[in-house]
């Protein structure tokens, strides 16, 4: 683009943001225009007073020396010089300003089409090209009218010259209307495409003026109600509200709940003033932040879930022999309590594998009072102890009048454990007629009690137990593969009890200390501790507690044959000689605490009084030591 001197125009691009000046000066240079850069005001008044440029595209928003006192500054030294000013979107009240103090035209950013940047420098130019053949031929005029005032024909030429003279004015007006029009729907734009809610209102609090998007969310026009009623539907003003800091000149800010829509919204009340700078009405901004709010109640939740996995870690930590209840200090057990810990962080549906005895019910009920459902039902059903004939009645109830014999409407399982966790014990019993029901039920699609048309739907956790390996089941054709995979997501397997010897002792103490009538608890002699860790225990924890109980019931101890009968164990030591307690008719109390003090003084004289290392080997907690050596008189 050329100036009027068959020169390119020249542009000054005043703007503190490089990637702002580097696009539009290279736009521009493309099109034909010699364009100059400046990164602040001082440096743009500089190059202004060196250059005078054609037109100036100014930024209002920079630091220092801002961009309505560049534009004074250039307008009182070049009141003739077209000045573009760049605004943000949430700032156009400085482009208002900028505008009533002399500036030709304004752009918003992000500038995603220069061509109207373009466009509005082509304007600028021709403008100011009228501006100086007006100028010029103003000055022609002038002189022609001096040479023919004593003609009338030179008068009446300049009566014509002036005539059109004022045509020209009020095209010029005509366009500048034009233009403030433009702009006006420019700001219309903006404004119809700012996601959130604008609207203005009197001091009485009605509704002078709201934008599309809240027109169309309320379903109403300006001017048809109260802002609390409209906005908020509410029957007297909001006690959130902050009209009246607004009224008194202030700007405030804040939060809350609509009950119309129920969403939370970010508010920002303006004053609005009038010419004499008086409030004379107000001006309200809302911004949908329910996301946000979610998402800080989320971390509100997630905050509390890590607070509770602290305190499990905490548990687990407390003394390394035993977790939530579980005795074991093995490996094998510390890798059951890890996924444990893991399945009660999520709610998955678990299958618990393991010999009978090793106490998969204790560790289903521990998973479950770990978990989030830990404060709703835990329901256990023995799937191999329900008749096939009243299976389906059991798990899903049934309504009054569904078979002979029913009186009142039973809910089931399911019903029973909803929210909660249901745990199926010896899940591989199931029939496969009953498996694709439950199968129903789990996938969220119902379930429907026996004689009921109703479908009932239950929010429940699957904890499964076997001892059958349902791999074998599947291929066999005893159980789904469908409903195979659904249970089988979390496995945790329980090693049998001859796995982990070294928690034999514990598991023994455990029991011992559990069924004892006073703060003593009695402890095995050396030899028969070696026999219990050497025995495989095929009934595993549940054969140890019921060995202990008849213990504690006989005083005598009772180990399963490889060939199922009966070895029964004296109390003799590595000598076998206990003639002499025998001859006197000692109690068997009095012989048992006279070995236990000669072992644990033994074992003191060995580890050189070392009672923690004593304890350890002892299976007792060193309390129970300390207890036991006074009262042997060992202390």
């Amino acid at each position: 683009m050329s100036s009027p001197e068959n020169r390119p125009a020249r542009l000054l691009i005043i703007d503190d943001d490089p990637v702002v000046r580097e696009s539009v000066a290279v736009y521009l240079e493309d099109s034909g225009f010699a364009v100059s850069e400046a990164k602040d005001g001082f440096q743009g008044l500089e190059y202004f007073r060196k250059s005078r440029p054609d037109v100036l595209l100014l930024d209002l928003r920079m630091p220092g020396l801002d961009g309505l006192d560049v534009l004074a500054e250039v307008h009182r030294e070049d009141e003739d010089l077209p000045v573009i000013v760049i605004t943000g979107v949430g700032v156009l009240q400085d482009a208002v300003s900028a505008l009533r103090h002399g500036a030709f035209d304004f752009v918003t950013k992000p500038i995603t089409d220069l061509s109207v940047l373009e466009h509005s420098v082509t304007n600028a130019l021709n403008h100011l090209r009228l501006k100086k053949e007006n100028q010029a031929y103003r000055s022609h005029l002038e002189q022609e009218v001096d040479k023919k005032t004593q003609n009338l024909e030179e008068r009446t030429r300049e009566l014509e010259e002036t005539n059109r003279k004022l045509r020209m004015e009020m095209a010029e007006r005509m366009r500048s209307e034009e233009a403030l029009r433009s702009s006006e729907r420019q700001l219309r734009e903006i404004i119809s495409f700012f996601e959130g809610f604008i609207f203005i209102c009197t001091k009485e609090g009605i509704i002078e003026f709201m934008n599309d998007k809240l027109q169309e969310h309320i379903k109403s026009e300006p001017g048809s109600g109260l802002c609390y009623e409209l906005i908020c539907a509410q029957d007297s003003p909001c006690p959130w509200c902050q009209r009246h800091q607004a009224l008194q000149g202030q700007t405030v800010r804040t939060e809350f709940f609509n009950p119309r829509d129920q969403r939370w919204y970010y508010a920002i009340h303006s004053p609005v003033f009038d010419l004499q700078g008086e409030v004379h009405k107000y001006q309200t901004i809302m911004l949908d932040i329910s996301e946000r709010k979610q998402a800080e109640e989320s971390l509100r939740q997630s905050e509390a879930k890590w607070r509770k996995q602290s305190k499990r870690l905490q548990s687990f930590m407390h003394g390394s022999d035993r977790f939530m209840g579980i005795v074991g200090k093995s490996q094998a057990m510390h890798d059951v309590y890890e996924s444990m810990l893991k399945a009660a962080n999520s709610q998955a549906h678990v299958i618990i594998h393991g010999e009978s005895g090793t106490g998969k019910e204790m560790v289903a009920h521990t998973i479950h009072s770990l978990s989030e459902r830990g404060e709703q039902p835990f329901i256990t059903v023995h799937c191999g102890a329900v008749p096939e004939n009243l299976i389906e009645s059991e798990f899903f109830g049934y309504v009054k009048g569904a078979f002979t014999g029913a009186q009142t409407d039973k809910p089931g399982y399911l019903h029973a454990a909803h929210r909660g966790t249901l745990f199926m014990d010896e899940v591989g019993e199931l029939s496969l007629n009953m498996q694709v029901k439950l199968l129903r039920a789990i996938e969220g699609q119902g379930y429907t009690p026996l004689g009921g048309r109703e479908v009932k739907k239950a929010d429940i956790r699957i904890i499964a137990a076997t001892n059958k390996d349902l791999t074998q089941l599947m291929q066999a054709g005893k159980m789904r593969r469908d409903f195979f995979y659904r249970i089988h997501i979390i496995p945790i397997t329980l090693p049998p009890l001859r796995k982990r010897t070294d928690d034999i002792p514990l598991l023994i103490h455990h029991f011992l200390q559990q069924n004892s009538d006073t703060e003593q608890v009695d402890t095995l002699p050396r030899n028969v501790m070696r026999a219990m860790i050497r025995y495989d225990w095929p009934g595993n924890v549940r054969e140890l507690q019921n060995t202990i109980h008849r213990y504690l019931a006989f005083g005598q101890i009772d180990l399963g044959g490889s060939s199922g009968q009966k070895q029964g164990m004296n109390f003799l030591d590595e000598s076998g000689d206990f003639r002499e307690s025998a001859q006197n008719h000692a109690k068997l109390q009095d012989v048992l605490q006279a070995r236990e003090k000669d072992y644990i003084e033994h074992l003191l004289q060995e580890y050189k009084w070392h009672r923690s290392r004593v304890a350890e080997i002892l299976g007792i907690d060193r309390r129970t030591l300390f207890r036991k050596m006074k009262l042997h008189g060992l202390d």
